[in-house]
């Protein structure tokens, strides 16, 4: 198998596993569901993952420039806390299926963030898809409703869409000096810590009053989209770069409305599908050479 072959399968494998990730998120936190609170539950979440990087971590430590580590915890607080905590407290007013749709703005973010770094001007397809994917974000908003999710709902998971996409761009030169493995040890613990520091206090009544069924799907969030994901999207961006790599972002919100149709009951309004359609279109046009 090529270098690029196996970079994009493990992008793939990361983005089907990210999809997935708002239904579970919804079904833990949702108003409407098993309402965790959303700090404890991130934080738990997280301490979980950060179990499997700290063998990792102990290695790493002693062969990182102190600038790399300051920089990669950086990436942390900005990829791991940055993403997840207004993710989670968003995710308690607004549905899967739209949370997938406004996470599907993450590619453009990122083709805009790269042209800010690389100070030049984007190019007339990145502009007009920038307009499109403004009005795709409208649409949904307008129809924003108490089934579906509410305006500071939809502000909370676009910022952490934007940290997310911030993450890509800051981190692309320390996955090629780091690798993977590595890299992911470094942010998820550092980004770990301040979501303990937040959540730590309503952890132990929070697990005290969790079903069987509710650690499960913990367990399957902390393991598959917190340490299996963010490895594979972080060796797969090493290998294929994080515009290239951005593409596969396109999968997240069709695998985050297909659960929360099919798994949480929850409907899609033709203004929703019209909204996500234009970022899906904006996507496409800011990928345009």
């Amino acid at each position: 198998m090529s270098p690029k072959l196996k970079a994009a399968g493990l992008t793939l494998l990361a983005a089907l596993l990210w999809g997935c990730a708002p239904v579970g998120t919804r079904y833990l936190v949702g108003d409407s569901h098993a309402a965790l609170p959303p700090l404890p539950f991130i934080a738990l979440r997280y301490l979980i993952a950060s179990l499997f990087f700290i063998p990792v971590l102990w290695g790493e430590l002693r062969r990182w420039p102190r600038s790399e580590l300051v920089l990669g915890a950086f990436c942390g607080l900005v990829g791991v806390m940055g993403y997840n905590l207004p993710n989670v407290i968003g995710s308690r007013t607004v549905s899967a299926g739209m949370a997938g749709l406004l996470n599907g703005v993450e590619p453009l973010l990122i083709v805009l963030l790269l042209a800010l770094q690389q100070r030049k001007l984007p190019a007339r397809w990145t502009l007009l898809a920038g307009a499109v994917g403004m009005c795709g974000i409208g649409l949904l908003a307008l129809s924003a409703g108490p089934a579906v999710g509410d305006a500071r709902g939809i502000a909370l998971l676009l910022l952490g869409a934007l940290c997310w996409a911030a993450y890509c761009v800051i981190a692309a030169p320390l996955l090629q000096r780091r690798g993977a493995l590595a890299m992911t040890a470094i942010t998820v613990i550092a980004g770990t810590l301040p979501l303990l520091a937040a959540g730590l206090p309503g952890m132990p009544g929070m697990m005290l009053q969790m079903s069987r069924v509710q650690w499960e799907i913990l367990a399957g969030l902390s393991v598959g989209t917190s340490v299996i994901a963010i490895v594979a999207w972080n060796a797969g961006s090493a290998g294929l770069g994080a515009e290239q790599s951005a593409w596969f972002l396109y999968l997240l919100p069709v695998v985050s409305a297909a659960g929360g149709t099919i798994v949480l009951g929850e409907p899609l309004t033709l203004t929703e599908f019209s909204g996500g359609g234009l970022i899906m279109l904006s996507v496409f046009l800011s990928q345009r050479k």
